[in-house]
């Protein structure tokens, strides 16, 4: 057979990274130099990446950035102190001309000055003692001409994305908790405008029915919905137990309704009320 190439002694080994250039050259650069193998770092085992690990102290370097130590003054938005500026300015408004105008009148300047110089009709001498008093009685009574508008009241919005309603009050019209739960019992719901306004027309038209009649609309419509409301309270619309609407509905002696193949099956199991854990006795 064929003999195996010998490696040839005179070959230059490669130069290995991190290696210095003296190394290389000069009179031993073809001679073989022994490489002293370097430990790895255990941190760098499964890197996903090719470069090499770099200093702890580059790194810190690279990623602080060094502040410039100015102080600047902070700004709020929606602050609770603003006031909002979109009424006229407290300095020429109804109530400060007036204020003046008294002002004027009892250190005797619109005398002083009558005949010479003109400071608008607001300025004209008042033969009627009045006092800063008036002026902040001015909120109840409305006689002094326009009212200064509060500039702190604003208005706000909340939206409850999380409305805390008895879910078995809401879909049965029970509740085995009663007025200990701690969840709103209300069976209400949100309407559409068209609906609000098909009800309102139905009611205006009603309104005037009754008004051609001769009756009084008001304290009798006011009695209807009274009793309507009363009535649908004390309504139960569906099952507790399957909460679906009733199948021929059967009553039990303490006055809860069921449907009749769920009334059998609670039967069954306990001879008491599903509801209020009444004795039934099977009535």
């Amino acid at each position: 057979m064929f003999r195996s190439a010998k490696p040839k002694k005179n070959k230059r080994r490669r130069v290995a990274e991190g290696e210095d250039e003296q190394h290389t050259s000069g009179p031993n650069a073809g001679e073989d130099v022994p490489v002293v193998p370097v430990a790895s770092d255990r941190r760098a085992i499964n890197t996903f990446s090719t470069g090499g690990v770099k200093k702890a102290k580059n790194v810190v370097q690279t990623q602080l950035i060094e502040s410039e130590r100015e102080i600047v003054p902070q700004q709020y938005a929606g602050d609770a102190t603003y006031e909002t500026q979109i009424d006229t300015e407290k300095d020429r408004d109804a109530r400060a001309v007036m204020e003046r105008s008294i002002k004027a009148n009892q250190d005797g300047s619109a005398d002083a000055d009558s005949g010479k110089v003109y400071r608008g009709q607001a300025a004209y001498k008042s033969y009627i003692t009045k006092k800063e008093s008036q002026i902040g009685m001015n909120k109840y009574t409305g006689t002094q001409g326009p009212i200064r508008a509060q500039t702190w009241a604003r208005a706000i919005s909340r939206f409850d994305y999380q409305p805390d309603v008895c879910k078995d009050y809401k879909e049965t019209g029970f509740c085995g908790y009663g007025d200990s739960c701690k969840f709103l019992h209300d069976r209400g719901d949100y309407k559409s405008g068209w609906q609000i306004e098909k009800e309102y027309a139905e009611k205006e038209k009603k309104r005037q029915k009754r008004l051609q009649e001769g009756r009084d609309p008001d304290e009798e419509s006011e009695d209807e919905d009274k009793a309507a409301t009363k009535k649908k309270e004390n309504e139960q619309f569906a099952c507790t137990i399957c909460r679906g609407p009733f199948r021929n509905a059967v009553e039990t002696i303490c006055g809860h309704f069921f449907c009749e193949s769920c009334a059998l099956k609670n039967f069954k199991k306990t001879s008491r009320c599903f509801n209020c854990k009444k004795q039934t006795n099977g009535t």
